[in-house]
């Protein structure tokens, strides 16, 4: 036995000399955090620090159980793992004789500039050459910065974020690391939103209690209406008799029942309008999984390296261009309105005010609703170590600006505090029905200059994403880096271009062509031959794979910035999506791309359709969610984020149907009794008839969402 412990000694030993020093604080390329902060000037916080490393070192349980859930060191930083989390629920479920908190500690390494990278744009290194150079701060903003950390500390809740940051930078002043020869100095912050305590809830208020009382009366009022239904539809079944007092339809019109038989039901006045159902399905859901994509890569990866690789492979023209799905819904908006509004003014002029107004409170109850959930109980339905990093700040604009949500106005109105960041689409489409109306009313009376009017808007549409590109020098799109990810409502091309109305409008107008071509064939059995047919279908594939694909270009870091290419794309790339899109759905209503139009009027699509604009609303809520809620980082896969992406698809859209059911369909009937009473009956099959004439009057029936 003796001889085999001497053999142990000199192994060791011998890998002693061959490796040096076991000491690991000589490898790390960022300092331990310090246990607390004994030498802090709060007294209390001083003296509770003391306390703590005393009872460490005498092995007590609970100062371990704080030591425990601090992160002890970096690990995966050469991989873009910024994020070291420790033990949240550990540390705030520590009982000892002081509470607890979890802060994020920020420790950031300044490096001198001869470590510069040889190629700072280049994602590959010599492996024989310094750490240091892979860690150091370039200007380039497609990959993760990994001269800053975030380090998890389990700290006395008595001590404040700037007795923590104040005794950190002192301690890393002295401390003693491996880089001192390489002139590294390293400096801290804790910034107050990330510190949680012990026991620490949010306080109820009375913007949160007056949400819940809405809600309440919602639910009921559903369930009386539902009942009252019930029970008045076997009163027609025995008597043949029905009521028409305002009272018996507005409670009505809250019947569960009633809006589930109507959801899956067609307006039937145009079957080349069909296949907007399944295009208006299918665009949501790319949308949707595509801000999965982007809220789970501004969350903390473990493989950061990875998704920088893909912003440069040939995966970036459509996972990180997935945007253009957005001026889908310009397009479908478009198409409806103009079609819409012609066949109004058709049979009879109404006035510009009153479509506007049936507009906005159409749009606006199920709107005003999700903005008071985000204003109020968001707040309340997780917790976690980014709880108060990402949450707070979403609720506190909401609570600061949903006026400006509710009249449209957020994308230019206090924009980098905006209410859902999502929303922005909102305004736009508003500000473009406004427009939409008096164009149209001028092609009624007079084609050739509402049709010169409505070009001369399209080109002008084209010119200003171009201008604005050229006068700020800015580029051709707008990347999807971890920069706008983490922070997009302060994002300069988010606000310049990407969220306001008059660099978004091209979209629209392509499709008001459509909506005219739809109007004035929908009474003709207009096809088109096989050979244009397919030739528009080619062609319109062809620009949809352009205007999409094209946009890896300008991923590629080393592609040199010329001020006009980029124009030149800020404003055609959206066109050629545009056209490929109307060119599609053209060949697909109206042509023989048979196949494309079975499955764009599948039925299911109908009713799915329907819940669009509740998955709109509420689709981020998942996703933020899950961001603010993690407590480590987590490694990206394709396999998975589809699968969360899936995930956000069914809860957007169950969270749309109860929408649907509470909220979007009695207050569109509402609205319809309130503006048309005369053509308001309650016979089951006269309500049908009535419903669908006045859908098809009715302008508010032409918004894409």
């Amino acid at each position: 036995m003796m001889i085999a412990n001497a053999k142990i000694v000199l192994l060791v030993s011998f890998f002693h000399v061959i490796c040096g020093s076991y000491d690991i604080s000589e490898r790390i390329l960022f300092p331990n955090l310090p246990n607390a902060a004994p030498r802090s000037e709060n007294k209390v916080c001083r003296e509770e620090s003391q306390t703590y490393i005393a009872n460490l070192n005498n092995m007590t349980l609970w100062a371990h159980q704080i030591w425990d859930a601090t992160s002890k060191s970096t690990s995966g930083v050469l991989k873009g793992s910024v994020f070291h989390f420790g033990s949240w629920d550990e540390c705030l479920s520590t009982e000892g004789p002081f509470r607890t908190q979890y802060c994020f500690a920020t420790m950031v390494a300044s490096i001198p500039d001869e470590q510069t990278p040889k190629d700072y744009l280049s994602l590959n290194f010599n492996p024989m050459s310094n750490v240091l150079k892979k860690i150091y701060k370039t200007g380039d903003v497609s990959k993760q910065t990994r001269n800053a950390v975030n380090i998890g500390w389990c700290v006395p809740a008595s001590c404040t974020h700037m007795d923590l940051e104040q005794s950190l930078n002192q301690y890393l002043e002295k401390v003693d690391h491996p880089f001192h020869d390489h002139n590294v100095t390293y400096s801290a912050n804790v910034n107050q939103n990330t510190c949680q305590r012990k026991n620490e809830i949010e306080i109820i208020d009375s913007v949160d209690i007056g949400f819940c009382i809405l809600t309440a009366v919602l639910i009921l009022m559903v369930l009386i209406g539902t009942i009252y239904d019930v029970k008045t539809l076997k009163e027609f079944d025995e008597k043949e008799k029905h009521k028409t007092g305002l009272l018996h339809n507005i409670v009505l019109s809250f019947s569960a029942r009633k809006s589930f038989i109507e959801l899956p039901r067609a307006d039937e006045n145009n079957s080349s309008l069909k296949v907007l159902y399944g295009i208006r399905t299918f665009a949501i859901m790319m949308i949707i999984m595509d801000h999965r994509f982007g809220t789970y890569i501004s969350g903390p990866m473990e493989n950061f390296d990875y998704i920088e690789k893909e912003y440069r492979s040939v995966s970036a023209w459509f996972i990180f261009h997935g945007d253009l799905f957005v001026d889908t819904f310009f397009i479908l908006s478009g198409i409806l309105v103009a079609y819409g509004l012609l066949n109004q003014f058709n049979k009879k002029y109404v006035h510009p005010a009153f479509i506007i107004l049936i507009r906005y409170v159409r749009l606006t109850p199920l709107y005003a609703f999700v903005v008071f959930f985000w204003s109020s109980m968001f707040a309340h339905i997780g917790s976690g170590p980014f709880w108060r990093f990402v949450v707070p700040a979403e609720v506190a604009d909401c609570r600061k600006n949903w006026w400006a949500n509710l009249l449209y106005i957020s994308n230019y109105v206090d924009d980098d505090h905006m209410c859902m960041t999502h929303s922005w689409y909102l305004p736009c489409d508003f500000h473009y029905f406004i427009i939409a109306i008096f164009v149209i009313m001028l092609i009624n009376k007079n084609k050739k200059l509402g049709f010169g009017l409505l070009s001369g808007l399209l080109l002008l549409s084209i010119v200003i994403p171009f201008l604005l590109t050229v006068i700020h020098l800015r580029p051709a799109l707008l990347h999807f880096y971890p920069v706008f990810l983490v922070a997009p409502k302060v994002d300069t091309d988010f606000q310049l271009t990407y969220t306001k109305s008059h660099a978004r409008a091209s979209s629209y107008f392509t499709g008001m062509f459509l909506g005219y071509f739809y109007y004035k064939y929908k009474d003709t059995d207009f096809k088109l031959s096989k050979f244009k047919s397919h030739a528009i279908t080619l062609v319109s594939i062809f620009l949809l794979f352009l205007g999409m694909s094209s946009g890896a270009v300008f991923y590629n870091p080393y592609h040199e910035y010329n001020v006009i290419e980029a124009a030149a794309y800020a404003s055609l790339h959206r066109c050629a999506w545009s056209l490929g899109s109307v060119g599609l759905i053209l060949a697909a209503s109206n042509g023989h791309a048979t196949a494309i139009y079975n499955f764009l009027s599948w039925s299911p699509f109908i009713p799915l359709s329907k819940l669009v604009y509740g998955a709109y609303l509420t689709h981020m809520l998942f996703q933020l969610r899950g961001v603010a809620i993690a407590t480590s980082p987590r490694h990206f896969t394709y396999f998975d984020t589809i699968s969360m992406g899936l995930g956000d698809i069914v809860l957007a859209f169950a969270t749309g149907f109860l929408l649907f059911i509470m909220i979007e369909n009695p207050f569109r009937k509402i609205i319809r009794i309130i503006l048309f009473p005369q053509r308001v009956v309650t016979k089951e099959q006269d309500v049908t008839s009535i419903n669908a004439d006045v859908s098809r009057r009715d302008t508010t029936t032409t918004t894409s969402l």
